[in-house]
């Protein structure tokens, strides 16, 4: 055997031992960087702290872009950011660019029409909502309901408390908790009028990082750090 051969050889399995390391590693430019998240909500706060997490496991840190809810459709159509927190698959209509989504959902919430004990379901009076919510913008627009919009849940229930108005849209464990922390005026506590929507929440991401999140739906489905959160 030559030296010339032998200096080949060396080269190819030192080559080869090197290939899982490469296989692992993730190229800066195939993280997301922004990422939208829908402002002053308590849900999405909640699981931006485990997302976060997430992203830092995968090699990946983001920045969180707080918008309100509409906005976060024009943000990522026109590239300010590179995908969302998460939204209802409904919401993904709003998308005008390719996008992909987790292969499982990060979480499952139900949403409802709230309302004083003794409220009506089918009423005239106005009704509280989040502007930029897509669902509960559609549901009052398909339903030609009057309504009063606010820029955040707190907002919704400040006005609920001081008697705006009686009935609100809001997705339910975000009430319940607020139910459980005295938020709301002691002859104003809300009940369930309507459930409303009951589906999963996704993670979406513009169409160039699929292999990201092809990564990122195997560690939900390998660590399920919602679950273990206690948010399943």
């Amino acid at each position: 055997m030559t030296s010339g051969t032998r200096i080949i050889q060396i080269l190819a399995l030192g080559f080869a031992l090197l290939l899982p390391s490469f296989s692992y590693a993730q190229p800066k430019d195939e993280c997301p960087k922004r990422l939208g998240i829908v402002i002053n909500d308590r849900l999405s706060n909640y699981i931006a702290t485990i997302l976060s997490g997430i992203y830092e496991d995968l090699g990946c840190p983001i920045e969180l872009i707080d918008l309100p809810g509409r906005r976060g459709f024009v943000a990522f159509n026109n590239g300010r950011i590179d995908g969302e927190l998460f939204r209802l698959p409904v919401g993904a209509a709003h998308y005008t660019k390719p996008y992909v989504r987790s292969d499982i959902p990060l979480i499952a919430v139900t949403s409802s029409l709230w309302g004083m004990p003794g409220s009506k379901l089918h009423s005239d009076d106005t009704i509280g909502y989040t502007i930029g919510i897509a669902w509960q913008e559609d549901y009052l627009n398909k339903n030609m309901l009057r309504k009063s919009g606010h820029n955040d849940v707190d907002d919704i229930i400040q006005h609920y408390n001081s008697g705006t108005f009686d009935r609100f849209l809001a997705e339910d464990s975000t009430i319940d908790l607020m139910i459980t922390e005295g938020t709301f005026a002691k002859d104003r506590i809300p009940v369930r009028i309507e459930l409303l929507e009951d589906g999963p929440l996704y993670h979406f991401l513009a169409a160039e990082f699929a292999p990201f999140m092809e990564r990122f739906s195997n560690y939900l489905s390998e660590h399920q750090p919602f679950a273990k959160n206690g948010m399943m």
